[in-house]
């Protein structure tokens, strides 16, 4: 077995070739002074890096060279006697807060009109039609947006909603004779065009 020269000396002076185990996976683990090495894979060795053995991987006695990037830098740093890490501490950056929220507060639609009670389907994609805009009347975002259909009792009627994502601009209308729609409902947007 070989004394390792790569690694710099510390406190304990260089790494003796049996103060260093092997994990299944090739990673190379150091055990602390005076303890020996196993001859089979053994759980509940403790190392440098790992002293409580319920907590350690699999080791057994390891008879090559040393070899750095194999090596387990937290048991390299302890047999160095070098400080243990210092965690990042996250500083928080003027200006770093996002502008507008991710997610846009869903308009709450007219829950009745003329007197007539209407009920609404969820929010769904808007259906993208060859001789409609998709694009908000508020803020010119190109869309799709949301939808929403609604209907209305004694006497029947049907409603439609459109919704920005961009931003938040809502309009809901009143499907009159065939599809003319007539405007029952407005919510403005955070920021538009005018």
């Amino acid at each position: 077995m070989s004394v390792e020269t790569a690694a710099p000396a510390a406190a304990g002076g260089a790494i003796p070739a049996a103060a260093v185990v092997r994990t299944p996976a090739g990673v190379l683990h150091l055990l602390p002074p005076g303890d020996a090495a196993p001859r089979l894979p053994v759980f509940t060795v403790p190392l440098l890096c790992s002293p409580d053995p319920a907590g350690a991987p699999a080791v057994r006695r390891y008879g090559g060279e040393w070899n750095g990037p194999k090596a387990c830098r937290a048991c390299v740093r302890v047999w160095r006697g070098d400080p243990a890490p210092v965690e990042a501490e996250a500083l928080e950056l003027p200006g770093a807060e996002p502008v507008e929220p991710a997610e846009r507060r869903v308009p709450s639609l007219p829950r009745e009109h003329r007197g007539r009670p209407l009920v609404w389907c969820d929010w769904e994609p808007q259906l993208r039609l060859s001789h409609y805009s998709s694009e908000c009347e508020h803020c010119g975002d190109p869309g799709p947006g949301k939808m929403a259909t609604g209907r209305g009792r004694e006497p029947l009627g049907r409603y439609v909603a459109f919704w920005c994502s961009a931003c938040g601009h809502a309009r809901a209308y009143e499907c009159v004779e065939s599809w003319d729609l007539q405007v029952i409902y407005v919510e403005r947007g955070t920021s538009g065009r005018r």
